[in-house]
């Protein structure tokens, strides 16, 4: 029942690492020649450790690169299929709307045309046997508020 909490890992790990640069830093300090400077030791350790760490970064970029491919080919292979999918509602809803669009020609055509046409009719029919008969009042027509008298 020995579980460590992350906090005290990460510090372990942390002390760990310090430990182990300092080794290195250390062992390269003594690795230099008699005839180096103490600022040539330094200079040659922070050379190395540039390097080092360039050499670190070049890895990770490749990693987060094929790490970018992958998710990119993942999610191609799952949006394509959504996609036509979406291409075939889309066929669907689009033929839908072609056959209410004839549907509504045909009933303008031959349903309320010819209905509008015979009121058209009975309107006129109507009228003229009110003027015939005498029937129609003359409607006046309503005042215009013009500037020009």
């Amino acid at each position: 029942m020995n579980e460590k909490s992350p906090k005290s890992i990460a510090i372990i790990a942390g002390v760990v690492v310090a430990v182990v640069l300092i080794a290195i830093v250390v062992v390269l300090y003594l690795l230099g020649g008699d005839h180096q400077s103490a600022l040539e030791k330094l200079r040659d350790i922070a050379i190395i450790f540039s390097q080092l760490l360039m050499f670190i970064i070049v890895v990770l970029l490749a990693a987060i690169t094929a790490a970018l491919i992958w998710l990119a080919i993942k999610i191609k292979d799952q949006v394509m299929p959504m996609l036509d999918e979406g291409l075939g509602i889309l066929r669907e809803f689009k033929g839908t709307a072609t056959r209410v669009s004839g549907t509504t020609s045909f009933v303008t055509e031959e349903a309320v045309k010819p209905i509008v046409t015979a009121a058209g009719q009975y309107a006129k029919i109507r009228k003229m046997g009110q003027i015939v008969t005498g029937k129609s009042k003359a409607k006046v027509d309503p005042p215009t508020f013009s500037s020009k008298k």
